[in-house]
């Protein structure tokens, strides 16, 4: 019992000093690009501070610095962040060469839920555009993503375009040009996020890249 009661005292303690556990550590950095990612939506990239960064997530500048180095570490962290949930969700679609059809449709579909309409990757991308004559890096950072997560599907138009299917070009102008498609240019950043999810969108996108490329 005695026990009992000296454990429900150091549960509700605040920590005293030493090295915070591990889930704790995770915990916090968790909640401070949270915080960032407000910020930054906030007041751009340029108008967060760091010391207001420090003054609402806890989580002193030594441990910023030694973590992420500094600020554009922080913003290059969310932006790893969104670019590996793209890839992990678009790199585990089925790509066959046979349905070309289908494939783009899925793709379509995935590419809309996990890239456009994600909050992480679209509020990065608001942020990297409207500060990108000031940080120019930030968007190159992004656009460099943007390759990277369009690998398998600039791939798999390559094949396509190697067996006759697509007519010949580069397949990474193919991918940026389905790209476009899905999200009509700056409507995506302007207009209610809901077009991109009217239902039938994602084959009707599939049919007109397909007539422009075939």
């Amino acid at each position: 019992m005695n026990g009992e009661r000296g454990g429900t005292r150091q549960a509700g303690r605040r920590w005293q000093g030493g090295r915070l556990p591990r889930a704790e550590v995770d915990r916090r950095i968790d909640r401070l690009l949270d915080i960032a990612l407000e910020e930054f939506a906030l007041t751009g990239f340029g108008g967060t501070s760091l010391d207001r960064l420090v003054e609402r997530s806890g989580v002193s500048k030594t441990t910023i610095y030694r973590r992420f180095g500094s600020k554009e570490g922080l913003f290059a962290t969310l932006l790893d962040r969104s670019a590996e949930s793209v890839r992990s969700g678009l790199w585990a679609l089925e790509l066959d060469p046979d349905d070309p059809l289908g494939t783009i449709e899925r793709f379509v579909a995935a590419y809309t839920e996990i890239a456009v309409c994600h909050p992480l990757g679209r509020t990065l991308l608001e942020i990297a555009v409207a500060e990108r004559r000031s940080f120019p890096h930030l968007s190159a950072r992004l656009l460099a993503n943007a390759y990277e997560g369009f690998r398998p599907i600039s791939d798999y138009f390559a094949r396509l375009m190697a067996d006759g299917v697509l007519r010949p070009g580069d397949p990474q102008d193919a991918a940026f040009d389905l790209q476009g498609l899905i999200t009509q240019g700056f409507r995506v950043m302007v207009d209610d996020i809901a077009f991109v999810r009217r239902h039938g969108r994602a084959r009707e996108i599939a049919v007109r890249f397909l007539r422009g490329w075939s």
